[in-house]
């Protein structure tokens, strides 16, 4: 066995230390589930309905249907074609077959013309209308900072 010195100890238990704070640190932003982190799940999400709305309205000529659980059918080949635009994951769907949000609320869709879309998420407190709404703008094609 290698004996190490004061000088080297100390280096080994600071590293495993500071190793230990990082996984601790990572292991709760995990379980916890940070807000920001919530917010750019959703953020992604909605870029990915986006993209699938837009291929909908490039092959149909048309925006899907503004009803979120009709949309999903649509997105998800309940159309025409029978074009599968949108896959999801089981948890994506409540009992209604709407498209939520990773905090189990329904997405609002919003067609406002034959060119322009929002797709919105109430955010972490479930309630439209206020400052952690997650808002994708079809116009910008991007998400506006609230």
């Amino acid at each position: 066995m290698k004996d190490f010195n004061l000088k080297q100890s100390i280096m080994i238990v600071a590293g495993g230390c500071g190793l230990a704070l990082v996984g601790i640190y990572f292991y709760m932003s995990f379980l916890s589930g940070s807000a920001s982190g919530k917010a750019a799940t959703t953020r992604n999400e909605e870029g990915q309905l986006a993209n699938a709305i837009a291929q909908y309205a490039i092959v149909f000529q048309k925006y899907p249907s503004e009803n979120n659980a009709a949309l999903t059918k649509n997105l998800t080949g309940d159309n025409p074609q029978q074009l599968t635009l949108l896959t999801l994951a089981e948890s994506s769907t409540n009992k209604d077959g709407q498209l939520v949000d990773i905090w189990n609320t329904p997405y609002k869709f919003t067609f406002n013309s034959t060119n322009s879309f929002t797709i919105a998420s109430a955010g972490a407190n479930k309630a439209f209308g206020d400052t952690d709404d997650v808002v994708f703008d079809s116009i910008s094609n991007a998400l506006p900072k609230p």
